[in-house]
């Protein structure tokens, strides 16, 4: 029940009380007989009326501050005729004590403001949103890059540097790479396997089937005892075929267990695995040899540059990987598609690839919270300065909060400002409309107790 109810219903209760033990028509003179019944009787009357008194004046007086009780206007309506002082009060009170910078920065340094962090950090998620913000932050930063211009800038310095590039020295360096002996091992499985699965290609299968065919006729010839012999072994083309391919899997899967072996191994695999690295070591070296390197690699370099869009590489390199845009080969793509296919009504939806600093920048942010969680002195520093700059605020725009307090209680009218105020304090003044009437009634019978001991003494 709101106070203003309360309020209410005890002020018509004492007044209905009051009027009730009259002692002239109250029905309880005839309960309340005697001496003692007279008294007790006139006791309640007068306390129920002081409660009456009490609580109707105190009504007339909260009443009094918003508007005009019983419409009278003498010293009613206090807020809307002294609102230039009340606001002059209030801007006193809000804008230069309660919202000092003094009060303020009391509260704030009882703050541990970096344990305040931390505990954002590792309660609410906070790693998770503080890197989404970096992100975020970046990649805006990163999308308003003209590329087009940074590309028109940074091709004439990749050109130059392309062009000074020692062709030679880069081609021996790169062949130094490929045979050592790790790398070497490895370039040759992956000729093992590619060898292997081309000759196990349908079309490969069909031309050595063909090829052996052939071997066959022109061996037979016009001999009918070799077409016998190999009639009485069984050996039809797609036999021989099948033997063959069975050599070729065990030869090709011997030497890939040779290379792949590493550690301890048997010496006769360790002689079998370095004779096939030096081989193809012997065989690079020598073709490598039988060219004009120079030559090859300078014209080769030509040939590049006079391809090579620089500025469009670099442009598309940084509209892919640094803002994050989908490839125009893979748009292009889809496009070809989508002609083709007249059914499909709109390109479909291409994921973006994550830009290259993503997760450099998601390492960066974890490494330094987890550096601020464990330096104690990082944390006293972070903790002075957020509490400096915040005494640095409130100094600068001291002068504006009470400017800004004044500002937003103009914009109220009369009728707003006494509803605004009257909606946020009224129902806890009912409290004195309570009070009153009890305090009435307290005063109203001492005042009657007093009264019959003085008239008694006086007899």
């Amino acid at each position: 029940m709101e106070n203003r109810t309360k309020a209410s219903a005890t002020l018509a209760a004492s007044a209905l009380c009051a009027v009730s033990t009259l002692p002239e028509i109250s029905p309880l003179k005839f309960i309340l007989t005697g001496s003692v019944g007279t008294f007790t009787l006139g006791l309640l009357n007068h306390g129920f009326l002081a409660a009456t008194i009490g609580g109707m004046a105190d009504w007339f007086g909260v009443t009094a501050l918003f508007r005009k009780p019983l419409g009278i206007s003498f010293h009613t309506e206090i807020l809307r005729r002294n609102r230039a002082r009340i606001m002059d009060a209030i801007v006193e009170f809000v804008g230069s004590d309660l919202l000092s910078t003094e009060n303020i920065m009391e509260t704030v340094r009882d703050e541990n403001t970096a344990k305040l962090l931390i505990d954002f950090f590792e309660q609410n998620k906070g790693r998770a949103k503080t890197k989404a913000l970096v992100r975020e932050v970046l990649g805006e930063l990163f999308n308003g890059m003209d590329t087009q211009k940074i590309s028109r800038d940074v091709a004439p310095i990749l050109e130059r540097e392309i062009k000074n590039l020692d062709a030679q020295k880069l081609f021996d360096a790169v062949l130094k790479v490929v045979t050592n002996d790790k790398h070497s091992r490895k370039i040759l499985i992956a000729l093992l396997d590619t060898g292997h699965k081309i000759l196990q290609s349908p079309h490969m299968q069909a031309e050595m089937l063909n090829k052996i065919t052939e071997l066959r006729e022109a061996y037979e010839g016009d001999s009918a005892g070799r077409a016998l012999v190999l009639s009485s072994m069984d050996l039809t083309d797609e036999k021989i075929l099948n033997i063959l391919n069975e050599t070729v899997d065990k030869k090709i899967g011997d030497a890939e267990k040779i290379l792949n072996a590493t550690g301890m191994v048997d010496n006769d695999t360790a002689l079998a695995a370095e004779d096939m690295v030096k081989t193809f070591g012997g065989f690079v070296n020598s073709a490598a040899g039988n060219l004009n390197t120079k030559k090859f690699l300078d014209d080769l370099k030509t040939l590049f540059m006079s391809k090579f869009d620089s500025a469009g590489f670099i442009k598309n390199w940084l509209d892919v990987n640094v803002k994050g845009n989908t490839d125009p080969k893979i748009l292009e793509k889809l496009r070809r598609q989508q002609a083709a296919n007249p059914k499909v009504t709109r390109i479909v939806e291409v994921e973006r690839k994550p830009v290259i600093w993503r997760d450099a920048v998601d390492f960066l942010v974890d490494a330094k919270i987890d550096e601020f969680i464990g330096d104690a002195e990082l944390q006293r520093k972070f903790d002075k300065l957020i509490k400096d700059f915040i005494a640095n605020l409130l100094d600068e725009y001291r002068e504006q909060i009470p400017a800004m307090i004044r500002e937003r209680l103009d914009r109220f009218s009369d009728d707003e400002l006494t509803d605004f105020v009257e909606g946020h304090v009224a129902d806890d003044l009912q409290m004195i409309r309570i009070n009153g009437s009890v305090c009435g009634a307290l005063v109203g019978m001492g005042l009657y107790v007093v009264a019959q001991m003085i008239e008694h003494l006086a007899r």
